[in-house]
């Protein structure tokens, strides 16, 4: 009895769920007419305007028109939510036959360099894709002498070569000032075998996804869509033969929307990555991080130097900031491995020299406040001896740069006659002039 009780009563609650008013019934009533009326008009602009394409009495502007319009009222036919589910496979087969052609209209004015109107393009290359997808998918498969299984790969062919014109389509956009379809639009080339499974390995992108979000990356930096430039980077970073541009335009990019912390702590980590690809970048943050003192860019270097002992610009860095607090002795052993490390640097053997020069100028203004005759004769004679260490670096300096004496000529004259080198400190007194 409890079971013919609870039938009763799901019987009961079906029925009212299917209950229908009779305004109800008649907005349904008036739907459906209107499916069937749009779906007829469709029908008949494009049993009209087929034959003049065939014979070419009908100029690609008139074309386009006719087709727009039945698209329209196709659309709208499937708005209505009325047509049966076993019907879509029909009408999404017209909706492809009336945008197939129109697309092919677009590509030939484009291969012939024309104006048209892009966002046409774009906006029927979508429906012409799903229509293509959903064509596929609500059509049932026969096979056999007269089934429908080559007509179906066609399909497929029609869908799979479809995928390009959407790297087409994201181009023509962003050229006309329409960065955010241009980017969808090269999202969906990226997602293409995703989005349509049925076509998985079949279509010919021409270019990489990597290629792709290239030109993503880069059309959305030409728009300052900042974040979108985010989303892109990784894989545009995968297109080896522009990756190089792509961290040049990221790091512009913090520049130009005014974050100057993002754009160092971006550096800081590109840096950190992989420092001996990355140079530049390093000589940039240890100049920023010297504007918040001297601590912030020695601690800069050392981090770098803990990923590569050896690299030239972290250790010059270094040791121009010991150097620069008077840490004289401990730059000369910083500055010599640069000079191990780049063995032509005229930089590095000049500030060894200089490492030297200064303790000898510092000592030697000691001199004349040392009341101690013997004391500071032992004065005297260290400073020499400071200035004879300091004289083969400014040496091996003259040889990285022998055209060029003013770098170098005064202080090898200075290091010569404390050394008692008379003739060697008249030819450096001869080259700067004295």
């Amino acid at each position: 009895m409890k079971k013919i009780i609870v039938s009763l009563a799901v019987l009961f609650c079906v029925g009212n769920v299917m209950a229908q008013t009779p305004e109800e019934k008649a907005a349904l009533k008036e739907a459906k007419k209107e499916a069937k009326t749009c779906l007829a008009e469709a029908q008949k602009i494009k049993d009209a305007i087929e034959p003049k394409i065939q014979d070419k009495s009908a100029d690609d502007s008139e074309v386009l028109e006719k087709y727009a319009k039945a698209v329209d009222f196709v659309n709208k036919a499937l708005k209505t939510n009325t047509i049966e589910e076993k019907r879509f496979g029909e009408i999404y087969k017209m909706l492809a036959d009336l945008t197939l052609p129109v697309n092919n209209i677009f590509l030939s004015k484009a291969s012939n360099k024309q104006t048209f109107d892009t966002l046409y393009f774009y906006n029927n290359l979508k429906t012409l894709t799903e229509s293509l997808h959903k064509e596929l998918k609500y059509t049932k498969l026969s096979t056999g002498e007269y089934g429908n299984e080559a007509y179906l790969k066609t399909k497929k062919l029609h869908l799979a070569n479809s995928g390009v014109y959407y790297i087409y389509a994201a181009q023509f956009l962003a050229d006309s000032k329409r960065p955010d379809m241009a980017l969808e639009a090269y999202d969906v080339a990226m997602n293409y075998e995703k989005n349509y499974p049925e076509i998985a390995g079949m279509p010919d992108m021409r270019i990489s996804e990597a290629q792709m979000a290239y030109y993503a990356f880069h059309t959305a930096h030409n728009a300052k869509m900042f974040d979108a430039m985010d989303k892109y980077y990784e894989k545009a970073l995968q297109f080896t033969e522009g990756a190089e541009g792509v961290k040049q335009v990221k790091v512009m990019s913090y520049l130009e929307k005014g974050d100057s912390v993002a754009w160092a702590n971006y550096l800081r980590e590109t840096t950190l990555k992989d420092p001996a690809n990355n140079t530049d970048y390093i000589q940039m943050l240890l100049a920023y991080y010297q504007k918040f003192g001297k601590e912030k860019m020695l601690e800069y270097a050392d981090a770098i130097l803990a990923v590569d002992p050896n690299l030239y610009i972290a250790n010059y860095g270094k040791a121009y900031v010991l150097f620069a607090t008077n840490k004289y002795d401990e730059a000369l052993e910083v500055y010599k491995k640069c000079a191990e490390i780049k063995s032509d640097s005229y930089d590095a053997w000049y500030q060894c020299g200089l490492c030297k020069y200064r303790q000898a100028l510092d000592l030697n203004n000691t001199i004349s406040s040392i009341k101690n005759r013997a004391k500071a004769q032992e004065t005297l004679e260290k400073t020499k001896g400071l200035f004879a260490e300091a004289l083969p670096f400014f040496e091996k300096a003259r040889e990285c740069m022998p055209d060029d004496p003013e770098k170098w000529a005064y202080e090898l004259k200075q290091c010569y006659t404390v050394t008692g080198n008379a003739a060697k400190a008249s030819e450096m007194s001869k080259l700067i002039g004295d």
